[in-house]
C-alpha cells in the first residue's frame, strides 16, 4: 500500500510547482505593465500600486505620473490604464493576496498605507539584443540537446529549435527566482556554453 510519506511527498511536489507558477504570474505581469507604461513613458522604472489601482509611475526618484494628480495624469491614456488595472486584478486574483507580492520584491511605501513599489523589468528582448554579440561570435548547438547552466539561477539549459537560443528544461527563456538579487538579465545566460562542438 502507497505509504502517507509517499502522498505527503507527492502534494508537496504538486504546491512547490503551483507556488513557482504563481510567482511566475507575478513576473509576466509585471513585464507586462512595464511594457504597456514604456509605451507612453518610455523612461519609467519603477510603479507603486494599493491594492489593483496604479498610484504611480516614477523615473528614478522622480514621480512622472500619479493617479490623482491632474498635472501628470493626461499622460497615461485611459485604454493602458484600464489594461494595467485589469492585469492588476489577474495578478492579485491568481495569487489570492498581497502578501505573495511582497515574496516576489514587491516593497512597502513609508508613509503610504497598503501601497507597495515594483521596479520595472528590462524588456527581456531589448536586454538580449544588447547584449547578444554579433551573430558569428554567438555559442550555438544543437536543438534539444544539454546547452550548460544559467549564469544566473543556475538551472539546467537546453537548446531551442534554432540552436541559436536557450531555455530552460520547461521551456521557458526567461530567468526566474531563484537567481541572486541585482541580476541584469531577464533571460537565462549561459554560464559555460556546451555547444558540442569546438568553439571559434
Amino acid at each position: 500500500m502507497t505509504s502517507r510519506t509517499f502522498w505527503s511527498e507527492y502534494f508537496n511536489d504538486a504546491y512547490r510547482e503551483a507556488a513557482q507558477k504563481r510567482r511566475e504570474v507575478l513576473d509576466r505581469g509585471l513585464l507586462l505593465i512595464a511594457h504597456l507604461i514604456r509605451e507612453e513613458m518610455p523612461t519609467a522604472t519603477a510603479i507603486t500600486v494599493n491594492g489593483s489601482v496604479l498610484t504611480s509611475v516614477r523615473n528614478g526618484e522622480d514621480t512622472i505620473w500619479r493617479f490623482n494628480d491632474e498635472a501628470t495624469f493626461q499622460k497615461m491614456s485611459d485604454p493602458t490604464r484600464r489594461h494595467i488595472r485589469e492585469t492588476l486584478l489577474d495578478m492579485l486574483t491568481f495569487n489570492r493576496s498581497n502578501s505573495l507580492l511582497r515574496v516576489a520584491d514587491w516593497t512597502a511605501v513609508p508613509g503610504e498605507p497598503d501601497t507597495l513599489l515594483a521596479a520595472l523589468p528590462a524588456d527581456p528582448s531589448k536586454d538580449q539584443e544588447q547584449a547578444a554579440p554579433a551573430a558569428e561570435e554567438r555559442p550555438h548547438g544543437t536543438p534539444g540537446e544539454d546547452a550548460g547552466t544559467c549564469a544566473q539561477c543556475h538551472r539546467l539549459l537546453i537548446w531551442d529549435g534554432t540552436g541559436k537560443r536557450v531555455t530552460d528544461e520547461w521551456g521557458e527563456y526567461l530567468c526566474y527566482d531563484p537567481r541572486p538579487g541585482g541580476t541584469a538579465s531577464a533571460v537565462h545566460v549561459l554560464a559555460a556554453p556546451n555547444t558540442g562542438q569546438p568553439q571559434t
